[in-house]
């Protein structure tokens, strides 16, 4: 990213403005303020005390009978947790690569939710304030402004519907109060030329009755990937804002609206290619790029509207709405092959998605024996993708990789020769209308005082009808020869394919009150992502299109498990969670692009969860995690060139074995009215590999990354601190092979190196 006159003029306003607020806050203390406990407001929030609704209703982290971890929005601010990456390390059992701000891979238990593109359905559900938003396109949120992030690891289909296969992560963000004034604001320098500034003020317009609350994030920072033509790649150019506002309408009613609007303008992301160099380049990942730039370039505009309505009917009763509209609008291109050659191109003219939805939930709980939640849910998807691959026939026909020359003339017989095209393009066009209702119940019962039975059903029916077109033209009006139909060739014509699918979502778990502090648990729950009606083209017979239906039929999780969790000791929180699941029938996009996605087969996972958090001493506070997985394909087959290859016996990609983690918050009180703390982070994960093939050259060694966070705060709220993520400089790969992989050229994409710089900042 080329360094703008406005935004020089904008970091030159964001360093007076910290240097301002330092002096004002610096100037305005007394000096002889009496200190104040370092355990006061800032101290680690117990996770004992965390207050989650994963069931659906508020309950301790403790009384909840699935594997779920919560993060504290203090904690979130604390650690400068932005995205979800930097977050997983802290729990067990989940993995995030996040490539770009609208492609990650959310790994849960070594299920990944993958690219839920236009038709697909994702295995991981994700929630923004109770609605839905779990296609890839708009997965992604800046987090900050936070109240509380939970993940839910094993099916939660009952709990959270559609998409949770695996698991489901929720976020909730902060919400107006209309009881006080708050403010907060936050400047941020570092390498690559980074620069954030983030302010919140929450105001009660009407006191105790009508509040505002608004949060906004400005960050840009440089690419830290260099390419051969001086280009920078992996760079971040992000605007986040949110409004909302809550009206407390009496007691018993509460409704909250919510706007939130995010603009992502990155520049390209940084692919190379692992088996074929570039003229004046390596296969390294971590040396300088070596790829083409085309358009359009990424840009990413998402905004939503949320309306929360909570009404106390009794005191046994209570009722929620939940009304939210969204609409995503995505655009990118990418080097495919990762080199300099011009062979392959990928574009996403369009990749846009709407999304209405409404819930109504029903809970009754009296305080005494029996606590039942109801709920009716309605769910409307509507995704338009339009995207582009050219492939160049004169690399083709050279048999690029392994030579590298172009065949500009190609032989016709008799000696003659016919120019050969630089570009066959195929335009693909994908719209998915999708219609969901649910209805589900989940019902908790105190057998006696120390046995709890929660058990629970839900009922989800999907509509969906997939309208399919493609078309091939070359980019130089050549005629193709290698590749007269691209990768599929409907003429342009549209073809609608329609499925429905019934699924039938159970849980059912058991907990027993070992003490009043720690609660043992078992279950055993069903998660099912939907398939979808899938249309391919071969070649047109006499100028007449020959398209293929197809139905993907609904995966299936079976998991069984069993838990502790509790608190032994003051300050010491515990939870261990066993598994072990069957998975059958999972969807897999096959290698041969032609053939679009299969019900592979089935695989098989077992594991193990723990974390702990200990207050050690009044100053120190720990945390570890650690998670043991294995996994199996049982009986997994793919195409491959055309070609039936058995990958049985492989394990799961981003499956690493074993991930751990260790964190330490140390705080002590300085003179007056300041304190200073230190905070440090080490994660760790064993090798894995990154596709179902299980090559050893594309595979992740195993590699550690330590943060560390050192500064001062003043019981007033400045804080002031230093910071490096990735502290050794650590290189890694978040993935290797992508869409180069399925034309012989696999490509990585480097992970962050060393981030540091000072953060500042200030709440009233």
């Amino acid at each position: 990213m080329s360094r703008s006159p406005r935004r020089s003029a904008l970091r030159q306003a964001l360093l007076s403005a910290i240097a301002l607020l330092a002096s004002a806050q610096a100037s305005a203390q007394p000096q002889d303020a009496p200190a104040q406990p370092a355990t006061g407001r800032d101290a680690p929030t117990a996770l004992d005390a965390v207050v989650v609704t994963a069931q659906k209703r508020e309950q301790a982290l403790k009384d909840v009978p699935i594997s779920i971890a919560a993060v504290d929005g203090d904690v979130i601010e604390r650690q400068n947790f932005t995205d979800f990456e930097r977050l997983s390390t802290r729990i067990p059992g989940f993995f995030v690569q996040q490539q770009t701000d609208s492609s990650a891979s959310f790994v849960m238990r070594g299920i990944e939710a993958g690219n839920a593109g236009a038709v697909s359905e994702p295995s991981i559900s994700f929630f923004l304030n109770d609605v839905d938003t779990s296609r890839s396109r708009g997965m992604l949120k800046e987090l900050f402004d936070i109240e509380r992030v939970e993940v839910a690891k094993g099916p939660q289909g009952t709990l959270y519907g559609r998409g949770s296969q695996i698991g489901a992560v929720a976020v909730h963000t902060r919400k107006a109060d209309p009881s006080h004034w708050a403010s907060s604001l936050e400047g941020q320098l570092g390498n690559y030329g980074l620069y954030s500034l983030t302010g919140v003020l929450n105001a009660p317009v009407v006191e105790d009755s009508l509040g505002l609350r608004v949060a906004v994030r400005r960050r840009e920072r440089d690419g830290y990937a260099t390419n051969v033509d001086g280009r920078k790649l992996n760079d971040d150019d992000l605007l986040a804002a949110r409004v909302s506002m809550r009206w407390e309408a009496s007691p018993e009613l509460g409704v909250d609206l919510i706007v939130d609007h995010q603009t992502d303008d990155d520049t390209a992301v940084m692919t190379k290619a692992i088996n074929v160099s570039s003229p004046d380049g390596d296969t390294s990942p971590f040396t300088g790029a070596t790829q083409n730039f085309y358009g359009p370039p990424q840009a990413r505009r998402q905004t939503g509207v949320t309306l929360l309505a909570d009404w106390y009917v009794s005191p046994a009763w209570s009722a929620r709405s939940i009304s939210a509209w969204r609409d995503v609008r995505f655009s990118e291109s990418w080097d495919i092959d990762g080199t300099t050659y011009p062979f392959l191109i990928g574009r996403n003219l369009a990749d846009d998605q709407k999304i209405l939805s409404q819930e109504f939930r029903l809970a009754y709980d009296d305080g005494r024996r029996l606590r039942s939640t109801f709920g009716l849910g309605y769910y409307n998807d509507r995704t338009h993708n339009l995207s582009e691959i050219v492939i160049n026939e004169q690399y083709l026909l050279a048999g690029f990789p392994n030579a590298t020359t172009p065949v500009t003339r190609f032989p016709a017989g008799g000696g003659a020769s016919m120019p050969v095209t630089e570009g066959v393009a195929t335009l693909s066009s994908t719209r998915n209308d999708r219609d969901s209702w649910s209805a589900y119940v989940n019902v908790g019962y105190d057998l006696t005082p120390r046995w709890v039975l929660d058990a629970g059903v839900r009922y989800t029916r999907d509509s969906a009808t997939i309208h399919n077109a493609s078309s091939v033209y070359t980019v130089d009006g050549v005629q193709p020869i290698a590749m007269p139909n691209g990768l599929g060739n409907s003429l342009g014509q549209v073809f609608a394919n329609s499925a429905d699918y019934g699924l039938v979502q159970p849980r059912l778990a058991v907990t027993w009150r070992a003490s009043d502090e720690i609660n043992l648990y078992a279950g055993v729950s069903r998660g099912l992502r939907a398939g979808y009606p899938q249309t391919t083209f071969a070649a047109p017979v006499d100028g007449v299109a020959q398209p293929t239906f197809g139905r993907l039929e609904t995966e299936e999780v079976l998991n069984y498990e069993i838990g502790a969790k509790g608190t032994v000791g003051p300050g010491f929180y515990f939870e261990v969670t066993g598994f072990t699941y069957d998975y059958k029938d999972f969807q897999t996009r096959a290698v041969d692009l032609t053939v679009g996605t299969v019900n592979a087969g089935r695989a098989s996972a077992y594991g193990l969860e723990t974390m702990a958090t200990w207050q050690a001493t009044q100053d120190l506070a720990l945390s570890a995690a650690y998670a043991y997985l294995s996994t199996e394909y049982d009986a997994f087959h793919e195409v491959v060139g055309g070609q039936l290859v058995d990958r049985s016996g492989n394990v799961f990609r981003m499956a690493p074995r074993h991930t751990a983690s260790l964190s330490a918050d140390w705080r002590r009180p300085l003179a007056g009215q300041w304190e200073v703390f230190a905070n440090g982070n080490y994660a760790w994960r064993s090798k894995f590999y990154l596709n179902n093939d299980n090559l050893e050259t594309e595979m992740q060694d195993a590699f550690g990354l330590a943060d560390l966070r050192l500064g001062v705060e003043r019981y007033d709220g400045l804080r002031i601190e230093a910071y490096a993520d990735n502290l050794f400089d650590r290189e890694w790969v978040r993935d290797i092979g992508n869409g180069g992989k399925s034309f012989g050229l696999p490509t990585s994409i480097r992970a962050n190196p060393r981030m540091y710089g000072i953060r500042v900042r200030m709440q009233w």
